[in-house]
């Protein structure tokens, strides 16, 4: 199809469970001017202590890298269904982040990738009704967090319950988005983007690294005289102790430069770097929010020596 333009990728949250998004997929490829399609999902890992479940550690990570495993299956059942509609393979692209709120996760994913057309399920097939409106949490959440550029799409059923026209130069979208709160709740179990239950309330733990919610807008960097002045110690890697590129969250609620963290768990070390304690798992998640605040600040700050 050549070179596509970003405006023209369409993107769809989907569910682990093929059998409920699958009519949501189909309605966008039917319905939509596809160019290239991007299927967007939000892993939920499980939550799994091996004092109350009387499972060892690599029991348990075992468990946690096969639903992770899974979620990635379930996305390529989805890519065989967009070719399977005569969609070039090369065009369909899978996007898949762990966290612990799908709503969060898709927001996140909107501001990250300055996404401007998402579909998505209004609620679950077996809800459908004439005349109904969203009653899905997840999409609600969507449809009030996300920026006005992004144009949406709800299905269920396969039939159009809701749609929001992206309009564009209102104001500054990530002015109105106070990041992805998600990263700092405890994990819950697994549930599907059009399930109708709300993320576990969110736990924090005092004197650990600022996770996305505690990032909040006004510390976010603002321009200075001097180009010298050190970066947020939150900026910085425990590890490598230099300013992060690509923060990721571990087991332990700390964030790392992701290559460093990497590194740390590839050499056989199963204890959190900073506290000694065993992790709970090894699932490593973006800190988004916090990326682009390193980004900007970088930006500002265009002589620091990094």
């Amino acid at each position: 199809m050549g070179e596509t333009l970003h405006n023209d990728v369409i993107y769809v949250a989907v569910n682990q469970d093929v059998r409920e998004s699958k009519s949501t997929l189909l309605w966008t490829l039917k319905t939509l001017p596809v160019k290239k399609l991007c299927l967007v999902h939000v892993h939920i890992p499980f939550s799994l202590n091996s004092s109350s479940c009387g499972l060892d550690e690599s029991e348990i990570n075992a468990i946690q890298e096969s639903e992770l495993k899974s979620s990635y299956d379930s996305l390529h059942k989805y890519r065989d269904l967009c070719t399977n509609k005569e969609v070039d393979e090369e065009d369909v692209d899978i996007s898949l982040i762990s966290g612990y709120g799908v709503g969060e996760g898709i927001v996140e994913l909107i501001y990250q990738n300055n996404i401007k057309k998402l579909v998505m399920g209004a609620a679950a097939d077996p809800h459908y009704s004439r005349g109904m409106s969203i009653t899905s949490r997840k999409a609600e959440y969507v449809s009030q967090h996300a920026p006005h550029c992004c144009k949406m799409w709800f299905i269920c059923k396969g039939k159009l319950i809701q749609k929001k026209e992206g309009s564009f130069g209102i104001g500054n979208p990530s002015d109105s988005f106070s990041g992805f709160d998600g990263f700092a709740q405890k994990p819950s179990r697994g549930r599907g983007i059009d399930s109708d239950d709300q993320p576990n309330s969110r736990k924090e733990d005092s004197g650990r690294n600022q996770t996305p919610k505690e990032v909040r807008k006004e510390d976010k960097p603002k321009s200075n005289d001097s180009e010298t002045d050190s970066p947020p110690e939150n900026f910085i890697c425990p590890i490598s102790m230099e300013i992060m590129r690509d923060p990721h969250v571990a087991a332990d609620g700390f964030t790392y430069e992701e290559k460093e963290i990497r590194t740390w768990l590839n050499g056989g070390n199963d204890k959190s770097p900073i506290t000694g304690a065993r992790l709970a798992h090894r699932h490593l998640t973006p800190n988004y929010t916090l990326r682009s605040l390193i980004k900007d600040w970088l930006h500002l700050h265009p002589n620091y020596k990094h």
